[in-house]
């Protein structure tokens, strides 16, 4: 299979090479930036020799002749065009034309070189011409930040701020963003968030990202602040080989000993190869206390007492119904005569026998024989470790072309990227406030955060003939991160509390995505088939908690049992598979240049299953045990020889069996749940071009969504909602299903008017309503909880949510200048019912609010300060306000109700006041030298809404972020880069919001300074 794998590979090289004949390829569009299909291209000389453009606008032909040629372009409607070409054999000239409408004077021919998607000026004229407001970040753009993934470029956008590893548009996050890859949704892999983490997508392997503000009904109705969509590289023109190699240097972590934990010998790859995992299926618990029925079996005294009926159900208590089978298994192991049986003296020395002697020492043995095995085989790595952190490092490749195969062509693209980074903080700090006021924990730590993970991306297009084309796309993702603290809370100064606290996480998704394009030429209707199933998994193998507490003053520990969050190992497994297909058909009502017409309608089916589940592991010690921590030794203290069963004598002389460690596995049937979503879709809408001035875009979406989410267990018993078998634990309620089953029809309206008819130079006027949804997700409908690392609480579903309904309108001015400089300005408006937020109390959940809403202004400037310097400069300023009655839930017999106690009014969960970007730029082309330098700061944000009055609410603040990167060419096909990530270093602070200000701060942290140098080769 490999030496088949090479020769096709082999194949595709020479054929790329070896043909002597010239080829000429390109793209034909309109001035809007649409393809033109049927453009006649032929030669002025011999119009025998020529093609046609296909459904993408795309022409390719090839001819053996050199010399000066002169290509001719016609079409229906349009000026014809002339272009001068010198063909040469071996040759491969790629051309693009703009064509005129026949109603305009021809003023210029655009030529391009290479493909364009990747370039600003291509996005740029989909802009101009678009009915909904859209921003984008191009390739071209990235290059020159030194962006390594999604998550830091599309940060450079007009309204688009980071938060951790996701970001807000508008100040608006999480539901209200929707993500594709291509137009394609994949799930998220995450049980606390319904966006996907950006930074998982490298921007090596992207053209370009379109951020979509408004929407129309041929987009997916569940967002409100933005619709991302991350194209991934096209297939070039031309063979194209692009190497680079990069090194990155961290001030607080490069070369240090940093805090770490025992790794795998595969974690380098992106996944752990079993070292953290275990066979829960084998698990074996301890009995440290059996009952008289589990000791008579244990020493084999089981099938008497079943035949006379007698079960460990049935067996009583010792003052009754036990007492006489306890004497009767006494009798049976020769302990006490038969005719002795009631006699209390012969009893009780009987009893004493068995107590003292090695029968009932015996019968535990037995009974937990496989226990030592057992907890044995986790490993004994609580504690954490120290290890020199190397320099960061990635390395990525990618290789192009198009050829001809079959005789049609054929064009591919696959490319290859690793990534290796370590973050660390030595001096971390968290406090937390109570009812009072005062500090319930004061907390210093190191923190750090491993990563490594890599991405693949294999595309190919096919077209076997000019009006229809295929492509299929693979995308593996795999990546694993590694969280190490061990903070430490001084709250008072008779009590320390030592936390370790050691988090794995590896994450898989494969994305394949197919696509069909077909043009009918006689109905000039075009269709467009796109399918995309996504296998995702996400696991937490072995995260362990550890807790002790330490008397500063007598230097002595408490550890284990109920101190603090004792000593714990949870692992969490999701299998996450979505399925997202959609068919659209666009129909043309005219066809004349400046005054389109057309009709779109399709429809969509999706389709998401997850699978969740959990396992808790308590290390717990015996009633007997002597153990004693001393001086930290957590090593010693935790041996693996510690779970051996051993003797032991109490002060009355009786002899057991005991064992001083053990696991205790936590089971609940909710710790394994399911979840499945349906979502059907259908879309018209107009396309009107009224004058050579106004355009109208419009119509409506319908969405009918079947969502479903429970417990296992409950579901497959039947068990109604608020059944007493689904009770939860003390306190909780009853873990519910969760259940959506609705139809959402969302109207929208997109107007545009170019207040100057200029098509270098247009000024337009965009108008825009629509309305959207946003759904509560499989894991916030259901009401079981997870343990967060990063808040270190349980987070709750609450099958009670409704969906959000929003209504959006904005508005938009934009200034084009002949010099390529731009200038817009947008306002906007949101109104939200039943807005969900997640909020704290004793743990954390999710709920709705009633009223709610945000109104913002965003500036955007595109200047060319002269042939070297460029500047651009985003600013976005927001008022969020939600309002709200602040509840307290209460349960009895499972079932929850909630008792209102004031009515707060304050900003928007995640809801940023003002977001500023900002990139300047210097290039020297004679030189092959570049340099940009950028700016982002976002305002402050809540992130953590509390429950509690006494309790303030935490916000993040601003944080001061600055980027440098210079590159310069090194000949015709190598270039250097040196980048500088977080210049000064900015922390990021979340705190507090007091009445008197930012005085007590929740969190601190702050990753240090990255500088990166690369190299890269490009052919």
């Amino acid at each position: 299979m490999k030496k088949l794998v090479f020769l096709f590979g082999f194949y595709l090289l020479f054929i790329s090479y070896s043909n002597g004949q010239c080829t000429f390829r390109g793209k034909v569009t309109d001035e809007k930036g649409e393809t033109l299909i049927g453009v006649a291209i032929v030669f002025k000389t011999n119009r025998g020799i020529g093609t046609t453009t296909d459904l993408d606008g795309n022409y390719t032909f090839k001819i053996q002749q050199e010399g000066a040629q002169t290509l001719v372009l016609s079409y229906v409607g349009y000026l014809s065009m002339e272009e001068n070409i010198l063909p040469v054999n071996g040759e491969v000239i790629v051309k693009n034309f703009v064509m005129k409408s026949s109603s305009h004077e021809i003023k210029a021919v655009e030529v391009v070189a290479k493909a364009v998607k990747a370039k600003d000026y291509y996005i740029e004229k989909i802009k101009k011409n678009s009915a909904t407001t859209i921003d984008y970040i191009s390739s071209e753009t990235i290059k020159k930040t030194g962006d390594a993934n999604v998550l830091n470029a599309v940060a450079r956008v007009s309204g688009v701020s980071t938060n951790n590893d996701f970001i807000t548009v508008r100040g608006i996050g999480d539901r209200y963003l929707k993500t594709a890859i291509n137009g394609s949704v994949i799930p998220t892999l995450d049980p606390f968030t319904n966006n996907i983490k950006l930074d998982l997508f490298p921007s090596s392997l992207v053209d370009n990202i379109i951020i979509t503000k408004t929407a129309s009904p041929d987009l997916p109705g569940d967002w409100s602040g933005a619709y991302l969509s991350v194209e991934t590289k096209d297939y070039p023109e031309t063979f194209t080989l692009n190497v680079e190699s990069s090194f990155g240097y961290n001030n607080q972590s490069t070369f240090k000993d940093v805090i770490s934990s025992q790794r795998s010998s595969t974690d380098w790859l992106g996944y752990d190869n079993g070292l953290r995992n275990r066979n829960h299926e084998e698990f074996v618990s301890a009995v440290v206390s059996p009952n008289q029925y589990q000791e008579f079996a244990a020493l084999g005294l089981e099938p008497y007492f079943n035949s006379l009926g007698v079960y460990d159900y049935n067996w009583g208590d010792g003052s009754n119904t036990g007492q006489t089978y306890f004497k009767l298994g006494l009798v049976q192991l020769g302990l006490l005569a038969p005719g002795l049986i009631n006699d209390e003296d012969a009893f009780t020395e009987a009893k004493n026998s068995y107590l003292n002697g090695s029968y009932k020492a015996q019968a535990f043995t037995v009974i937990n024989s496989k226990v030592p095995a057992s907890g044995k085989s986790f490993p004994a790595n609580w504690n954490t470790i120290k290890k020199s952190a190397p320099l960061n490092y990635s390395q990525s490749v990618s290789i192009g072309n198009q050829i001809t195969f079959l005789g049609k062509p054929l064009g591919y693209i696959a490319g290859f990227k690793y990534g290796s980074s370590i973050q660390y903080d030595p001096d971390s700090k968290e406090n937390r406030i109570r009812f009072d006021g005062g500090l319930s924990s004061s907390v210093s730590q190191q923190i750090s955060k491993e990563t490594n993970g890599w991405n693949g991306l294999l595309n190919l297009s096919f077209k076997p003939s000019p009006n229809n084309s295929f492509s299929f796309l693979f995308m593996p993702n795999i990546s694993g991160t590694n969280k190490v603290k061990n903070p430490l809370d001084k709250r008072d100064i008779s009590t320390y509390v030592w936390t370790n606290s050691l988090y794995y996480e590896q994450r898989r998704q494969l994305v394949y995505q197919i696509k069909s394009e077909n043009y009918f030429p006689v109905s000039k209707i075009k269709m467009e088939l796109n399918a995309s199933y996504t296998g995702g998994y996400s696991s937490s193998p072995d995260f362990k908690n550890l807790q002790y507490y330490e008397d500063p003053i007598s230097k002595t520990f408490q550890i284990g049992g109920t101190i603090g969050d004792g000593i714990h190992r949870y692992y969490r497994y999701l299998n996450d598979d979505l399925f997202d297909s959609r068919v659209t058909l666009q129909i043309p009502i005219s066809l004349k240049p400046g005054m389109e017409k057309k009709i779109k309608l399709g429809g969509g089916y999706q389709f998401n299953n997850k699978e969740s589940e959990q396992f808790d592991y308590a290390l717990n010690f015996g009633p007997n045990s002597t153990l004693l921590l001393t001086n930290h030794d957590i090593d010693n203290f935790l041996v693996l020889s510690n779970f051996e069963i051993r003797n032991f004598t109490d002060i009355y002389g009786h002899n057991f069996n005991t064992i001083d460690t053990y696991y205790v596995l936590n089971t609940s049937p909710v710790n394994n749940t399911f979840g499945k979503s349906k979502l059907i879709s259908l879309f018209g809408m107009a396309d009107l071009n009224f004058t050579s001035r106004l355009r109208f875009t419009g119509g409506a979406r319908i969405e009918k969504v079947d969502i479903l989410t429970d417990v296992i267990l409950f579901d497959s018993l039947g068990y109604p909602e608020n059944d007493i078998r689904r009770y939860y634990i003390n306190g909780y309620p009853s873990a519910n299903p969760g259940k959506l089953n609705e139809v959402n029809i969302l109207p929208s309206a997109n107007l545009i008017y170019k207040v100057r008819l200029d098509e270098e130079s247009p000024i337009n006027l965009r108008l825009n309503f629509y309305s959207s949804v946003a759904r509560p997700s499989i894991r916030e409908l259901s009401d079981v909880a997870t343990f967060d690392y990063d808040l270190r609480k349980f987070v709750f579903g609450n099958s009670s949510l409704k969906t959000v309904q929003i209504n959006n309108y904005d508005a938009r001015l934009e200034y084009y200048f002949n010099s390529s400089d731009n200038i817009s300005l947008s306002a906007f408006y949101k109104n939200f019912k039943n807005h969900i937020e997640l909020v704290e109390s004793s743990g954390f959940s999710w709920q709705n609010v009633d009223k709610s809403n945000v109104t913002g202004l965003e500036l955007e400037l595109k200047k060319k300060l002269n042939r070297h310097f460029d500047i651009l400069l985003n600013f976005t300023v927001v008022n969020s306000h939600t309002e709200y009655v602040r509840t307290r839930m209460e349960v009895d017999g499972g079932v929850k109700t909630y008792i209102p106690l004031d009515t707060v009014s304050r900003s928007m969960f995640g809801q940023a006041p003002y977001v500023i970007n900002s990139i300047f730029s210097y290039k020297a082309d004679s030189l092959g030298l570049s340099a940009a330098i950028s700016y982002n700061v976002q305002g402050p944000r809540l992130i953590i809404a509390s429950a509690v009055k006494e309790i303030a609410d935490v916000y993040e603040l601003p944080r001061q972020l600055v980027d440098f990167k210079i590159s310069k060419s090194l000949g015709k096909h190598f270039s250097v880069n040196f980048t500088i990530k977080d210049l000064f270093n900015a922390p990021v602070i979340k705190s507090y919001k007091h009445s008197d200000g930012w005085k007590t701060e929740y969190e601190r942290y702050s990753y240090g300074t990255n500088y990166i140098a690369s190299i890269s080769y490009k052919l």
